[in-house]
C-alpha cells in the first residue's frame, strides 16, 4: 500500500492525523509505481475506478488489485506499506492482513532530521556550522555564524520535511520575515528546527538499503536523483554510471547508517541521500527509513537496462 504522506504523519505523531483530500489524491496517484517493486503473487490496495492502464500493468506483474476499501481484501496477505505508520498498521488490521510493523517510536526516531544529523556528527561528516535550534533566537545565532556575507545563502528545516517540503531558503545572516513567520509558529509547536548553510549541488543520490532483522546491511544499490536548483527532485537518471571510488564512499557511509539503524531497532527498506557539491561530498544528507522512489528508480532501471542515461519521472 502508498502512504506517500508517511513524514506528515510521524511530524503530527503522536497526535491524531487526518488526512486531507489532496493527499489521498496523491496516494492513490502514486500508488500502481509499487507495481516495480512487487512479486508474481502480491497484490497492490488500490482504490477504484481502476483504469485499462493499471488492470494491464498489474497483469503484466503477476500482481492483483484489491479495492482498499474491501474489508477483506488482505486476508493471507503480510501488508508491505510505503512505510510504517499507525495509519498503515490501522489499515493492515482492517482489511485482515497479517501485520508486523516496526514500533512507531522507532520509526520516528530514525526519520527525523535530528537523528540523520547526529549521525553525521558522529561520523565526522556533518557540514560545518549545521545544528538543530528550537527558537528563534537560536536559529538566528546560528545563521549569523555559518551565513556572514549578504548574499550567503541557507535552508531552514522542519525535522520530518521530505521533497522538499517543510523548509525555508534564504539569505544573509538572519531570517527575512515570511521566514521568521514560519519559523516562529514551528517553534512555538514545540518543533525544532535543523539549520544549514545551502551548498552549491552538482549531482544527488540515494543509497538504497535492506536492513535484515539480524542486523545485516544489504547495499541493494545507487540512485541518482535529478533536481532543479532548489533542490526539488524532477526525476531520476537511468543507466548512469558512478565513478568506482565515489560508489564505494557513498555505500560505505550507507552501510554505516544501516548498522545505526539497526542498533535503533529498525529491519527494513532504507534510504540515505546524499550529495556532491562545489566543495566536495556530503555522504549523507538525511536517512528516509521507508521505501523510496529511488528504489523504484532502481527496479525500472533493472526492467529497461536503458544503454545510455535517461531520465525517468515517476
Amino acid at each position: 500500500m502508498m502512504n506517500a504522506d508517511f513524514e506528515a504523519e510521524l511530524a503530527a505523531w503522536p497526535s491524531p492525523y487526518r488526512r486531507l483530500p489532496t493527499i489521498e489524491r496523491r496516494n492513490r496517484r502514486l500508488a500502481p509505481v509499487l507495481l516495480h517493486l512487487a512479486a508474481p503473487g502480491d497484490a497492490l490496495a488500490l482504490a477504484r475506478p481502476w483504469s485499462d492502464e493499471e488492470r494491464v500493468a498489474s497483469d503484466r506483474a503477476g500482481v492483483a488489485l484489491v479495492a482498499s476499501v474491501d474489508p477483506d481484501c488482505g486476508a493471507g496477505l503480510a501488508l508491505e506499506p510505503w512505510g510504517w505508520t499507525p495509519s498503515a498498521v490501522a489499515f493492515g488490521m482492517s482489511v485482515g492482513a497479517t501485520v508486523d510493523p516496526v514500533p512507531v517510536e522507532i520509526v520516528a526516531r530514525v526519520n527525523s532530521k535530528a537523528f540523520s544529523h547526529a549521525v553525521e556528527r558522529e561520523l565526522g561528516v556533518a557540514v560545518p556550522g549545521a545544528g538543530i535550534a528550537a527558537s528563534r533566537a537560536e536559529v538566528d545565532a546560528r545563521l549569523a555564524r555559518i551565513c556572514p556575507g549578504r548574499g550567503d545563502k541557507w535552508v531552514v528545516k522542519g525535522l520530518f520535511g521530505f521533497a522538499a517540503r517543510e523548509r525555508v531558503l534564504g539569505r544573509g545572516p538572519a531570517l527575512d520575515p515570511a521566514s521568521a513567520l514560519w519559523v516562529e509558529r514551528r517553534v512555538a509547536r514545540g518543533e525544532r528546527l535543523l539549520v544549514e548553510p545551502w551548498l552549491q549541488v552538482t549531482r544527488e543520490y540515494g543509497v538504497q538499503l535492506d536492513v535484515a532483522r539480524d542486523g545485516c546491511v544489504d547495499v541493494l544499490g545507487v540512485s541518482r536523483m535529478q533536481t532543479n536548483g532548489a533542490g526539488v527532485t524532477t526525476g531520476f537518471v537511468l543507466g548512469d554510471r558512478i565513478e568506482p571510488d565515489r560508489a564505494a564512499e557513498l555505500e560505505r557511509i550507507a552501510r554505516d547508517v544501516g548498522r545505526r539503524l539497526a542498533d535503533e531497532g529498525y529491519r527494513g527498506p532504507a534510504n540515505v541521500d546524499a550529495l556532491e557539491h562545489s566543495g566536495g561530498l556530503r555522504p549523507l544528507l538525511e536517512i528516509n527509513a521507508r521505501r523510496t522512489m529511488g528504489l523504484v528508480a532502481l527496479a525500472v532501471e533493472r526492467e529497461r537496462a536503458p544503454r545510455e542515461p535517461t531520465v525517468w519521472a515517476p
